[in-house]
């Protein structure tokens, strides 16, 4: 955990605070480069690392102020950066922020417009002193919760898995469109304490809506902490859920170690792929889930626990009850509260969002300024399936971002898969007769009409747009094998 991931609302409140005083805007790393808070174009930056080489690392690493009002000059202390050519800035000022002498972050003025970079130079003898008394704030700030550490006045800050950055309902992509009805739900059960079970494919987003409704509950202000139940060895699982105490086997912690359920404790664990967990660990956890209690590995305490469960799984766990691989008695105490999200294909609506949101969010991260999608390119990736869904999605706006030539993104830009996805597609209609055609049209047409919002399977509405009785749209959904 670094220093500044115990303070991340502080100092995000306090960058916003100087932006809006200054007319600048104000960018903070931590220690390991990871960009803590931002302002204006940094904003969509947070949770990311500087780039290697830049002048920002190289304070991290001397120690040592510096600023820069030329950043591609032979001699700027910029040359190393690999976003050089690219770099939007016109001035920058950096400051270390120290801790008892260490260098812990690094805290940032820049400027993008010409009258942002003429005020810096204006005012160039001014920004040290000024950059060194908000360093020496942030020092004390840290210094503070030592104290209140070592009182004991704060267990929590110990916790490294407490720190997340707040996700709201409003924030998720699909609130107003495919994921409204999910979304409902979950505001309603925001404030309960009863166990949630998030169901859907890989990629759909589970996490972050699991994020969401923490984040939107009375528990916000406490932990909530994430594991992935399938990427963990058996033989360790146990040991990372409920904890062990000290020597309780070869290589353990002297002191022990608390498990996920201690750190999430009056908080949320988030049970990622819980029908991964092996059926010799099934009768622990439905002992947790049940008693409120927990017990660690070679331990003879038993510890009390206030947490708020979270589950998600993308397995059918039905089936899985009835092979004998998953325990009913724990099925029925996940299942309380079940959340289904829907794959991409089921919500085609939400897929132009997603696009823009990457475009957008990757188009700043890699510096290539305001980027479109053809319109034929939009059309045709809200045709395609996304069978892993939104993380899919992302990772082909990534591709087509780094391909981009200019500011207008074409089929050329196309990851491979999706190229061959789209020549086979072409071929296939090359290949059909004009009644294939048009039976393909008037399906695509009745999907796009059935799984709109705008109408929410009213069968009588959609009729009467498409200007047909409601016995033919039934018997074209019949015949193309639509649910009715």
């Amino acid at each position: 955990m670094t220093e500044f991931s115990r303070i991340e609302k502080f100092i995000q409140s306090y960058a916003d605070n100087i932006s809006k005083v200054l007319g600048l805007d104000v960018t903070i790393l931590d220690e390991q480069g990871i960009r803590v808070s931002g302002t204006g174009y940094y904003s969509d930056l947070i949770g990311l690392p500087a780039p290697e080489g830049s002048f920002f690392r190289m304070i991290l690493q001397t120690g040592q102020p510096g600023m820069i009002f030329d950043m591609k000059k032979n001699d700027s202390q910029c040359m190393n950066c690999k976003f050089l050519q690219q770099c939007r800035e016109l001035a920058t000022i950096g400051f270390p922020v120290h801790k008892r002498e260490k260098t812990v972050g690094v805290i940032g003025i820049i400027g993008f417009s010409p009258e942002q970079k003429e005020k810096m130079l204006h005012h160039s003898e001014k920004w040290m002193p000024f950059l060194q008394h908000t360093s020496s704030l942030i020092e004390h700030k840290l210094l503070e919760l030592d104290a209140e550490r070592e009182k004991g006045c704060n267990i929590q800050e110990e916790m490294p898995q407490a720190v997340v950055k707040p996700v709201y309902f409003a924030q998720l992509i699909g609130a107003d469109t495919g994921l409204r009805d999910v979304i409902a739900k979950a505001k309603k059960v925001a404030g309960s304490i009863s166990t949630v079970l998030l169901r859907g494919e890989s990629g759909t987003g589970k996490e972050l809506l699991a994020k969401a409704i923490h984040s939107e509950g009375p528990r916000s202000r406490q932990p909530f902490v994430a594991i992935n139940c399938a990427a963990i060895p058996e033989t360790l699982l146990e040991s990372e859920l409920f904890g062990y105490e000290g020597g309780a086997f070869t290589g353990s912690r002297r002191e022990g170690k608390p498990g996920k359920f201690e750190l999430a404790h009056k908080g949320t664990i988030f049970l990622d792929e819980v029908g991964d967990i092996p059926l010799s660990l099934q009768p622990k956890l439905l002992r947790v889930l049940q008693e409120k209690t927990v017990e660690r590995v070679g331990g003879v305490k038993t510890l009390e626990i206030d947490v708020r469960v979270i589950a998600a799984t993308h397995k059918d766990l039905e089936s899985m009850v009835k092979e004998g691989t998953f325990r009913e008695d724990l099925y029925y105490r996940l299942n309380v509260i079940p959340l289904r999200l829907k794959p991409l294909r089921e919500r085609r609506e939400d897929i132009p969002l997603y696009l823009q949101h990457f475009l957008h969010r990757y188009g700043t991260l890699l510096q290539k300024g305001r980027l479109e999608l053809d319109a034929s390119l939009v059309h045709r990736l809200a045709a395609y399936d996304w069978p892993g869904n939104i993380r899919q999605l992302e990772n082909a706006v990534e591709y087509m971002v780094n391909m981009a030539d200019g500011s207008l993104i074409d089929h050329e830009s196309l990851p491979e898969y999706l190229l061959a996805e789209e020549a086979t597609g072409r071929a296939d209609e090359a290949g059909a007769g004009l009644e294939q055609l048009l039976a393909d049209y008037e399906r695509s047409v009745l999907k796009k009409y059935l799984a709109s919002s705008a109408y929410r399977q009213d069968k009588a509405a959609i009729a009467s747009e498409l200007q047909i009785s409601l016995s033919t749209l039934y018997r074209k959904m019949e015949k193309y094998n639509l649910d009715i």
